[in-house]
């Protein structure tokens, strides 16, 4: 099985760099390796598949427009042959409120983001009132709304890409890596459990969560490990004004979903690790009182399900590690680290990493600070704010 180019996870992110790729025309033949074809494990369908430009670092800035804009032409970019593809691209904006007591960051925040041509409001109390009535805004210093941001259905964003792409010549292959083949400081080629041996010239990791146990395959270390994150569905008997996606600086995050609402409070402190286990008290103990607090109509929700998945957490600055690696092997490359944030940068990552692949620089947007370097020097490179 020999290759132009092998990439290593066939979530959203792999499948938008082979997507991107393949699109090129320049790439040759590409491979992706995915383990579960199924996804049943991933992290996107588990995902809220927010988009928002509500960042403090231009780098996402400009990653998440990229990706509103892509997303909002997905269903006519991915269509073909008879398959309609549908993500519900649905532009309810984001609201992030500051309830800790770091306004100054949040302003200082708005007003960069402002000058990178976000259209933001800074909302005080009244002006917050006026707009969402059902938020409690006792304890709020301010707000920042951003209504052009939007969500999506993830999973289906992620069948979209991996379905183009394979109508493009890429080649899925259901294969876990066992071992890697590396002469002359470059990879030669993967072996796979099930007996077959992948080769390829230029091999790009993707494997979110799982990225610090595959890059020990290539004698490398990478601050990646997953964060388990509980998430829920609930509905609400009274009724409430159409909401935005809602993000406090205590952790709560939730948007509406069909006829309820979805969401949860990860904790950024868990140990990283596995864990598949629902915990019996999280929500009713912590989650319910907080959104109780936040919009006192939720004081009476029906929680329907709970289901865990996991952030691929970069436990350097919680950004995405995006770049080659720069030092041996000299033909990898990185696309993982991504904290919560892979679905809405999945399209300008595909971009970006093919523009390096193809053209040896970025092109549309500058991602060099969040390149590999930084990991070798243990040098972070943080968002200020809500992560």
């Amino acid at each position: 099985m020999n290759y132009d180019i092998v990439i290593i996870g066939g979530g959203i992110i792999g499948s938008s760099i082979a997507y991107h790729l393949a699109c090129d025309g320049r790439a040759g033949t590409i491979a992706v390796i995915e383990r579960d074809i199924t996804y049943s494990k991933a992290a996107t369908p588990r995902g809220s598949g927010g988009i928002r430009q509500l960042f403090s670092l231009p780098e996402n800035i400009e990653m998440a427009r990229y990706g509103l804009d892509f997303y909002k032409k997905f269903d006519q970019t991915m269509s073909s042959k008879g398959d309609q593809i549908s993500i519900s691209f649905r532009r309810q904006g984001y609201l992030f409120v500051s309830d800790a007591g770091n306004d100054k960051v949040m302003e200082q925040n708005f007003h960069n983001q402002q000058k990178m041509g976000v259209k933001a409001q800074l909302l005080d109390k009244t002006n917050l009132e006026q707009l969402f009535p059902s938020i409690y805004n006792n304890d709020v210093k301010l707000a920042v709304y951003s209504p052009d941001d939007a969500w999506i259905d993830a999973y289906s964003a992620l069948n979209g890409f991996k379905s183009k792409a394979r109508e493009l010549g890429v080649t899925y292959v259901s294969e876990e890596i066992k071992s890697a083949n590396i002469q002359n400081k470059k990879i030669k080629s993967l072996t796979c459990i099930e007996g077959p041996t992948v080769k390829g010239d230029v091999f790009i990791l993707a494997a979110g969560a799982w990225s610090g146990e595959v890059t020990k395959y290539f004698g490398i270390n990478i601050p990646v490990e997953p964060m388990s994150r509980e998430s829920y569905f609930f509905l609400c008997d009274k009724e409430i004004e159409p909401l935005p996606f809602i993000k406090t600086e205590t952790d709560l995050a939730f948007r509406p979903e069909g006829n309820g609402f979805t969401g949860g409070m990860p904790n950024w402190s868990v140990k990283g690790g596995w864990n598949w286990e629902l915990s019996p008290t999280r929500f009713e103990d912590t989650v319910w009182p907080s959104l109780a607090h936040r919009i006192p109509a939720m004081e009476t929700i029906k929680l329907e399900r709970s289901w865990r998945g996991h952030y691929a957490r970069n436990n350097l600055d919680y950004n995405a590690i995006i770049g080659p690696w720069a030092a041996d092997p000299h033909n990898l490359l990185i696309a993982t680290g991504f904290s919560g944030h892979g679905i809405m940068h999945a399209p300008a990552t595909g971009l970006a990493i093919s523009e390096l692949v193809l053209g040896g620089r970025y092109n549309t947007i500058d991602l060099t600070r969040f390149g590999t370097e930084r990991i070798i020097a243990a040098k972070p490179y943080r968002e200020s704010g809500i992560v």
